[in-house]
């Protein structure tokens, strides 16, 4: 479970963070969130749906790696093959805290950085540093400082978007069968994207308003990410096929 402490200059002097790739660092995973502002980046790559939170009742947006818990196609090793790196997993062990109330908004004001110091990738001796010995941020901090700081407001304009879609009746499930080599198949529910139908048919205020905020072009964005569902197969039968 994540222990996420405000860092600070004097307490992580010599904390190191290790950059590596693998599972070990817990990127074993099917499916990973991402932000609306990186659709343009990742639809070179990976399927991109939206999965309900069966506590919430709220979408959330993410990119698919795998087809079960623990399996992430893009992961070889150390070695994640895409030319892409979702924000979310770049920002590990990081995290945006909000200073204030439990739900207070987040600003640019408000919002510290935080550290999971139980992160496996958080090192005394290995990695990158983060302060200088006399205190000030290294270029690897400045760097996540900058990625930590598109997230808030991307995390932000992603749930707009939603909201956006989902108020227009522009989400729908879609069911994924899937047919491996060997004849082996599968089918996966739970998923669902934009409703290409009815995206196609906005006209005047809605098509405006959805056009001009560019949610227009996230939701054909991620309608066409579902083409790297092949990929995603292709991956599945390379490495069962290097296992047999």
């Amino acid at each position: 479970m994540a222990s996420p402490t405000i860092l600070d200059s004097a307490k992580h002097r010599q904390t190191r963070i290790i950059t590596s790739r693998g599972a070990e660092f817990g990127e074993n995973v099917h499916f990973v969130p991402v932000i609306a502002d990186e659709l343009h980046r990742l639809v070179l790559e990976y399927p991109v749906c939206l999965i309900k939170d069966n506590d919430t009742g709220r979408f959330g947006l993410s990119a698919l790696l795998g087809f079960e818990p623990g399996e992430n196609l893009y992961l070889e090793g150390r070695t994640w093959d895409a030319t892409y790196l979702p924000l979310h997993v770049r920002r590990q062990p990081f995290m945006i805290g909000v200073a204030g109330e439990t739900g207070t908004t987040p600003t640019a004001e408000n919002t510290v950085i935080t550290i999971d110091v139980d992160s496996p990738r958080v090192s005394e001796s290995d990695g990158e540093r983060l302060f200088t010995d006399d205190g000030s941020r290294t270029p690897y901090l400045e760097d996540m400082s900058r990625l930590l700081s598109t997230l808030v407001p991307g995390i932000q304009t992603t749930e707009a978007y939603i909201d956006a879609l989902a108020d227009r009746d522009l989400i729908a499930p879609f069911q994924l069968s899937v047919s491996f080599a060997g004849g082996e198949q599968q089918k996966f529910e739970g998923l669902y994207t934009a409703h290409d139908e009815k995206l196609r048919e906005l006209t005047g205020e809605a098509l405006e308003a959805l056009h001009g905020k560019g949610f227009l072009q996230a939701g054909f964005l991620m309608l066409a990410s579902i083409g790297n569902l092949q990929k995603l197969i292709d991956k599945r039968n390379a490495r069962r096929a290097t296992a047999a």
